[in-house]
């Protein structure tokens, strides 16, 4: 009696202790697989959404369904970079400034060479805003193809492996672009995809969105499990008029004059005039804002010395007080819009000598 009793009890459990362990593998590979999902999208979204660029420096460098390159300034190696969004102390200049034409190398999945220049930050020193690549490649491990390890590369060091596990269907991507199109954003088709810095296309997109797949398989159920965060990132550094004046290149401004003050400053204060570029319009946003910049005579590297707002005006001026340089210098200026796309620099008369 005892041994029927309990072989009934077992009978009566067993198919229950069964579906609770089926339950609890499924949710466990539902869980992996969204976490999986998870993990890339607030990866790319820490690094992208503080995306930023100097003058003349592209904000991103390649948009493609498969990888994104964008510059930002991500990390530090002291505190003398306030601007940056971590610090690591002591770490390599090839981790914490631009990437540099000496170094360039090729962009993740691409036959590009970036960068074609070095970009100057506003110290008049190399730019401090690193080059991020995101991008994916087959998981050979997990025997499919529609299965990938996601990697993030600074400049030209060795790529790091994110997370693997994602899943991007054959006709698919994992990348899309967005740009304000009648006061909307709307998605760049696949077949304008890549698009590279050199474009005036690529200064259009507005947000990047991100279609992140973590891809699980039951073995026990023999089952694929797959869950999916679709996000969207703003580019919030990028210029927010949107129009066709934030993609083009400002036209140069023009009658650039450097004087000495007169009076009681002088020779210790230079006035900058300029008369302002055609494209200094405030209704469009032609022109976000002018940089002065200033050199000795007889040098070619230019150092930047104060940013001017632009504010629709026909003539501008800035006073330069207290130049370090010595001796005969020449004043620059040049437009910037809002897409940080630069004029050319309109050079001034050789300046009074500085004592």
């Amino acid at each position: 009696m005892a041994m029927a009793l309990t072989l009934a009890v077992f009978a009566i459990t067993l198919p229950f202790v069964r579906a609770q362990s089926r339950a609890l593998g499924a949710n466990a590979g539902r869980l992996d697989a969204e976490q999986v999902a998870r993990y890339a999208q607030r990866a790319i979204d820490h690094d992208l959404r503080v995306a930023s660029a100097d003058v003349g420096q592209p904000l991103l460098v390649h948009a493609g369904p498969m990888a994104v390159s964008f510059n930002a300034n991500l990390l530090a190696a002291d505190s003398t970079d306030p601007g940056a969004l971590d610090v690591q102390s002591g770490a390599d200049s090839t981790l914490t400034e631009a990437w540099r034409v000496a170094q360039a190398g090729t962009l993740p999945l691409t036959a590009r060479t970036y960068p074609t220049a070095d970009f100057p930050g506003v110290d008049g020193g190399l730019s401090r805003n690193e080059t991020i690549s995101y991008f994916l490649r087959p998981d050979t491990v997990s025997g499919r193809s529609d299965v990938y390890v996601l990697y993030r590369q600074v400049n030209a060091r060795d790529s790091v492996q994110i997370v693997r596990g994602i899943h991007v269907p054959d006709d698919s991507a994992f990348f899309s672009y967005f740009r304000e199109t009648g006061g909307a954003l709307a998605q760049v088709p696949a077949a304008e995809l890549p698009m590279f810095w050199d474009s005036t296309a690529i200064a259009q997109v507005r947000a990047v969105g991100v279609r992140s797949s973590g891809f699980f398989r039951n073995r026990q159920e023999n089952t694929d499990v797959i869950r999916t965060v679709n996000w969207r990132v703003r580019l919030a550094n990028r210029g927010a008029a949107g129009g066709a004046a934030c993609v083009e290149a400002p036209a140069n401004p023009s009658n650039v004059l450097a004087q000495a003050v007169s009076g009681a400053n002088a020779p210790y204060a230079i006035r900058v005039r300029w008369t302002a570029s055609a494209s200094d319009d405030v209704a469009t946003g032609g022109v976000s804002h002018y940089v002065v910049r200033t050199r000795p005579a007889s040098d070619s590297v230019w150092w930047p010395v104060a940013t001017v707002p632009a504010t629709g005006v026909t003539t501008y001026q800035y006073e330069h007080h207290m130049p370090t340089l010595l001796g005969s210098v020449r004043y620059g200026v040049q437009a910037v819009s809002c897409g940080m796309l630069a004029s050319g620099i309109v050079l001034s008369a050789q300046a009074p000598t500085l004592p």
